[in-house]
């Protein structure tokens, strides 16, 4: 998996969230990379009260430059993302709110009932399909010699229904080499460096 440009700075990150208080942080991450011309896209199973530009966009190249998916359920959720790179334009920000899939997942009586090992394969599958959505992103922006994109998982800290050590399993396979935040200011700040919006 692709994890660095070639200016050197890693692309991809992690946000480790306690208690899934960062909507209005990431939110407002994604309002400014559009102001500066960024496309952006956020797939996440919560619906959000989005900020004013975001909600009526001033205009429809405003509008383009802002796309967020709420993925219906976790089964059917790998199958959308991987359908995502035939019709979404390559994006420059990609944010994908694992936290609130999982906090859907765990939240569902169905699904209560089943085993801890049939939680894990949707989770893992889910994550599966992101990283292969993400990779071929990488390599048609920099077979256009576009500008690398970035990605954010956002991920609860608290590992359930994964064991600590199949949590550390899923980092390691899946977003291994990316950097973990647990404060989104930080996050922020390295994401706007390296799309040079300061």
């Amino acid at each position: 998996m692709l994890h660095s440009s070639e200016d050197g700075l890693t692309r991809n990150h992690i946000f480790l969230s306690p208690n899934g208080d960062y909507s209005r942080p990431m939110l407002k991450l994604c309002e400014h990379c559009v102001n500066h011309e960024k496309k952006v896209l956020l797939l996440t199973q919560q619906q959000f009260n989005l900020p004013a530009t975001l909600k009526k966009p001033r205009s429809l190249v405003h509008m383009e430059r802002w796309m967020s998916i709420t993925l219906k359920d976790i089964e059917s959720a790998p199958r959308r993302i991987i359908e995502l790179y035939d019709c979404q334009p390559r994006p420059d920000l990609i944010i994908f709110d694992m936290y609130s899939i999982i906090t859907e997942l765990l939240s569902r009586p169905v699904l209560q009932q089943c085993t801890t090992s049939t939680l894990v394969r949707h989770i893992a599958k889910c994550a599966a399909a992101f990283c292969n959505y993400l990779e071929m992103v990488q390599a048609s922006k920099q077979k256009q010699k576009l500008n690398a994109v970035d990605a954010i998982i956002v991920l609860p800290t608290e590992s359930y229904p994964l064991t600590q050590a199949q949590f550390k399993l899923l980092i390691g396979l899946y977003f291994s080499d990316n950097e973990l935040y647990t404060n989104f200011a930080s996050l922020s700040e390295r994401i706007g460096l390296s799309m040079g919006l300061h």
